[in-house]
């Protein structure tokens, strides 16, 4: 019985001192205007794989490393269009990058 009580008063206890949480917030900053690139490439498969890789690049190139994870990108688009012998596939997205605040 003794032992019951001191598990009982010890979960009273610990219901009863606030937890104290130290957490940082995190969140995404995304770009307002996308970014666009269009490849052409015979192939579908290839055609779509070297648009998101190219829209990478691209907002690499113009924003920073932060900024081009397609990953993390909001209103992700990938459109592809058969023209002649080619596919064409436009990439479309706003950058976003993670930000700790």
């Amino acid at each position: 019985m003794k032992s019951l009580n001191l598990a009982l008063a010890g979960a009273v206890l610990a219901l009863s001192v606030p937890t104290i949480m130290t957490s940082t917030a995190s969140a995404y900053q995304c770009r307002h205007i996308p970014t666009k690139v269009k490849v052409h490439r015979p192939l579908m498969l290839d055609a779509r794989r070297q648009a998101r890789k190219s829209w990478s690049l691209k907002v690499k190139n113009n924003q920073g490393l932060a900024w081009s994870v397609w990953k993390i990108a909001k209103n992700k688009s990938i459109r592809c269009k058969h023209g002649g012998q080619r596919w064409v596939c436009t990439a479309r997205a706003k950058a976003c990058k993670y930000v700790v605040q």
